[in-house]
C-alpha cells in the first residue's frame, strides 16, 4: 500500500519512544477540522458565571460563553475533577468545555465560588444529539437553542458545517445524574455479517474490537499481489473508533498517503496498534487514552467503502490482529 514505508517508520518509532514522549496537537481533519492555537485560548474573554444553561429558559444561546476546544473529549468526560493549586471555576469550565452555571448547579456551589485545592468537583454527564435524516447543522442549533459558533467549537468543527445522518453532536452539558451505561448513544447498526462470518465482540481477546462490523479483509497476501499488515473492518461512516487497549497516542495525523487520518497507540508489552482510513482523528499526540475511548471516526478505505484499517505491531514486526481480538 502507498505510504507503507512511512507508516512502518512511524510504528517503529512508536515502539522505541519513551513513555513520556509527546508531540504537537493535530489538526482535526475532514469536514469537522479545528485546531485551536494557544494564543486564541489566551485571548478568550472570561465569561460571567450567570450564563444560562437551562433548557426551560427562552434564551440558551452561549454567545457570551463561547466554549473553547481543548484536549478533553466532551463526549467522554471524567465524572469528577480534583481542583489544582490556583485553579478557578473558570479554568475547569474551559478545560472540560462545560458552562460555568452548569458546574455551579451540579455542585450546589455558593458565591463567591472559591475552590480549595484538592476539592473534588463533580462534572455533569455529556449530552448528545444524533443527527436525523434530512437534518442540517443549522437545524440542530435551532432545535437545541444553541448559537452556531458555540455548537461548532464544542464539536471541533469549522465551516462549512456539514453533518450526516447518524452523526453525534455534543451539546452543552446540563446538571444531571450519571447513568451506569455508556453516555454515548449507539451508532448506526453494524452491517449484517455474511454467512459464516462471526460478528466481532469486545472482550474476547487481548485487545477489544475498535469498531463493530464485518471483517472484509484478513491479514496477509491479498488479490492483486498486495499484502495487508492488518485487517479491514466494514463499519458505518462516522462511527466512533475505540481504543483497543489503554495506551499513549504517539501519532495522530493525515501525513501517510492512502491511510486517511491515522492514529497510533503504544501499549504495554511493546505493542502498538494502528487505526487507519479514519475521516478524522479526535485525539492528540501525547494524550493518554482509556480502553474504548474514542480516537476518531470511521472514514472510507479501498474502493470508497466505509471501513477501518486495524493493525498491530510488536517492535518492528507486524502481527495478525485476529487472534488478539479473539477471532479465529
Amino acid at each position: 500500500m502507498r505510504g507503507g514505508a512511512l507508516i512502518l517508520c512511524l510504528l517503529i518509532a512508536a515502539c522505541a519512544a519513551g513513555a513520556g514522549a509527546g508531540g504537537a496537537p493535530i489538526s482535526y481533519g475532514g469536514s469537522g477540522g479545528y485546531a485551536p492555537q494557544p494564543s486564541q485560548q489566551a485571548q478568550a474573554p472570561r465569561p460571567s458565571p450567570q450564563v444560562s444553561a437551562r433548557q426551560d429558559e427562552e434564551v440558551t444561546a452561549l454567545s457570551a460563553y463561547a466554549l473553547q476546544p481543548s484536549e478533553n473529549d466532551p463526549r467522554r468526560p471524567p465524572r469528577t475533577h480534583t481542583v489544582g493549586r490556583n485553579e478557578s471555576l473558570y479554568d475547569i469550565a474551559v478545560r472540560y468545555q462545560i458552562p460555568i452555571q452548569t458546574l455551579i448547579e451540579q455542585n450546589r456551589l455558593e458565591p463567591p465560588y472559591a475552590l480549595s485545592p484538592g476539592r473534588v468537583i463533580e462534572l455533569p454527564p455529556p449530552r448528545i444529539h444524533v443527527v436525523a435524516q434530512g437534518e442540517s447543522f443549522e437545524d440542530v442549533a435551532r432545535i437545541e437553542s444553541i448559537d452556531r459558533r458555540s455548537l461548532a467549537l464544542l464539536n471541533r468543527m469549522s465551516e462549512p458545517y456539514v453533518v450526516r445522518t447518524g452523526d453525534q453532536l455534543v451539546l452543552p452539558a446540563l446538571p444531571g445524574a450519571w447513568r451506569e451505561t455508556s453516555p454515548l448513544p449507539p451508532s448506526s447498526p453494524p452491517p449484517a455479517p455474511q454467512s459464516g462470518t462471526p460478528t466481532p465482540q469486545r472482550g474476547e481477546g487481548r485487545f477489544a474490537w475498535p469498531v463493530r462490523g464485518e471483517v472484509v479483509a484478513r491479514f496477509g497476501p491479498q488479490s492483486g499481489g498486495r499484502t495487508l499488515d492488518g485487517i479491514e473492518i466494514a463499519a458505518p461512516e462516522g462511527a466512533p473508533i475505540g481504543a483497543a487497549e489503554e495506551g499513549d497516542v504517539v501519532y495522530a495525523g493525515s501525513d501517510v498517503p492512502g491511510y486517511g487520518a491515522l492514529v497510533l497507540l503504544r501499549h504495554a508489552d511493546g505493542y502498538v496498534t494502528a487505526y487507519g482510513y479514519a475521516r478524522r482523528a479526535t485525539v492528540r499526540e501525547g494524550q493518554r487514552v482509556r480502553a474504548g475511548e474514542t480516537l476518531g471516526e470511521v472514514g472510507r478505505g479501498r474502493g470508497g467503502q466505509a471501513m477501518l484499517l486495524f493493525q498491530v505491531r510488536r517492535g518492528a514486526q507486524a502481527v495478525d490482529p485476529a487472534p488478539l481480538l479473539g477471532l479465529r
